[in-house]
């Protein structure tokens, strides 16, 4: 494919347009889809004619409100026989699923069910054991009974899984139950947020701050573990892209940036070298097609662009999709990675700060890479002085904002001597005043005492980096560590 391009195929690291080490236009993404199972037993349709008519409609609902949780379903239709289940089964696998339901509308025996899981065995598997309503139907007869039979199903498929040692998850609940969409909503999104791992360009600029060890990764367990491409990129790319960057393109970020927000301790010098800076790592970006970035802002970046990269980690952020974070810090990059996959929010990459009594609360105090709507509104944003100066001149630039009100996550991926670690917590971001920080900082009312959450915090042993989704991940941050087999803890 290179060869088209004409001239000698060459390494990315010589600045080449086609490289022979970079995936051409980056992966392909494809939306998650889910296999739907939808079973029942032919045994039973001799025995009580009404009743398969009866369990399509139960099978019916079920596939209703699954839609509104994943969109891209494959429906397998009833599958009541060996044949229909070897028929769903290489279904499933054309189709490439990236995970599987399956549901039983009566009881089924598990060799049927298997024989179409098999064809997919690699995959995700959800198992949602319904019946048609919440209680039992004191007016049934045996024919209800069967009708409400999946529980029997589950069982044995669950009991010969175990025996198997085959992973999987299961849910209980009734046809129209709210109870068990969320959760199955819950793992579609946690299985969605493993697959989106898979094969991500991560970018690193730089290298972990010196001392920093308790951030320090193997880049081949990274890989081992989560899939992920990690791209070593030398500082001497984001450089030749800055000094090619045309002052109207500065202009252009740096407008658009002072029209939105009020500036605070900064002046319109400080903006424009930071809009030329963040203008060539959107560039950089889109050259290596990357998914994330970590960069190393302090010294070498600040020094020969007199610049922070702040705003320009905070407009990727924004206006491509892209997570990024600094210092080194791939562990943290990765969760903020699984956290917006899961809740479609920006995460904020935050350091452990003062604790408040009053309000039960830890202060999480940023890196100055956020985007504006993990404030109130536009007005609660300032355009500040990047607070830590390195070898810039002037003052710098990134967001001075406070986390509005809601649900947060608390969570970091952690290496240790048994593999990775990840801590969660689950908190609530308060009310609280802007403090004079030039800085992004969220104030998190935790469930506990909070010197007794920090002591447990230290306790387990945590990063000094910590990184806070917005939304309750709870749930699927528990699904998606049993996906990659990694030891979970929770405060």
């Amino acid at each position: 494919m290179n060869g088209n391009h004409g001239g000698a195929v060459k390494s990315f690291e010589e600045g080449a347009e086609i490289s022979g080490d970079l995936l051409t236009g980056g992966r392909e993404k494809t939306p998650f889809k889910i296999g739907l199972l939808t079973c029942g037993y032919f045994e039973y349709w001799r025995m009580y004619p009404a009743l398969k008519k009866k369990t399509e409609r139960d099978l019916a609902a079920v596939t209703a409100n699954l839609l509104k949780v994943c969109p891209d379903v494959v429906q397998s239709g009833m599958t009541d026989t060996l044949d229909a289940a070897d028929r769903t089964g290489r279904l499933f696998r054309r189709e490439n699923v990236d995970a599987v339901l399956l549901v039983c509308g009566t009881y089924i025996p598990d060799f049927i069910s298997l024989a179409a899981i098999d064809y997919v065995a690699e995959k995700p598997l959800i198992i949602f054991s319904v019946q048609a309503h919440e209680d039992i139907d004191l007016k049934g007869n045996y024919e209800e009974s069967l009708r409400n039979s999946g529980i029997i199903g589950s069982s044995q498929l669950t009991g010969t899984l175990r025996k198997m040692k085959r992973d999987y998850v299961a849910v209980v609940g009734s046809v129209d139950d709210a109870r068990a969409y969320e959760k199955i909503g819950a793992y579609v999104r946690g299985a969605k947020a493993v697959k989106d791992l898979r094969g991500a360009n991560i970018g690193v600029i730089g290298h972990v701050f010196r001392g920093m060890y308790d951030i320090e990764v193997s880049k081949t367990f990274l890989k081992s573990a989560f899939g992920v491409n990690i791209i070593q990129i030398q500082s001497g790319h984001l450089l030749e892209l800055w000094q090619g960057t045309a002052d109207a393109e500065a202009e252009a970020v740096a407008s658009a940036l002072t029209k939105r927000f009020r500036l605070k301790n900064v002046a319109a010098g400080d903006v424009r070298r930071a809009s030329r800076l963040a203008a060539a790592m959107e560039k950089l970006a889109e050259k290596f097609s990357l998914d994330a970035v970590c960069f190393l802002d302090q010294h070498f970046i600040q020094r020969h662009t007199l610049a922070s990269a702040r705003i320009g980690a905070s407009l990727l952020t924004e206006h491509a999709g892209i997570c990024a974070n600094c210092e080194g810090d791939l562990g943290g990059l990765l969760t903020m990675m699984l956290l917006r996959s899961v809740t479609g929010n920006a995460p904020l990459m935050a350091e452990w700060g003062e604790y408040d009594a009053r309000t039960n609360a830890c202060l999480m105090i940023g890196h100055g890479i956020g985007v504006p709507a993990m404030a109130a509104s536009d007005a609660d944003v300032r355009l500040a002085r990047t607070p830590e100066e390195w070898g810039f001149e002037g003052a710098g630039l990134n967001y001075e904002l406070v986390m509005r009100p809601g649900p947060v996550t608390l969570a970091h991926l952690l290496e240790a001597p048994t593999g990775y670690r990840l801590m969660t917590a689950r908190g609530e971001s308060i009310g609280f005043p802007r403090l004079d920080f030039d800085e992004i900082h969220a104030a998190v009312r935790v469930d506990m005492p909070v010197k007794e959450f920090l002591e447990k915090a230290f306790d387990y042993g945590v990063s000094h980096h910590c990184i806070v989704g917005r939304g309750d991940a709870s749930a699927e941050l528990a699904y998606i560590a049993k996906l990659l087999k990694i030891e979970k803890f929770a405060i």
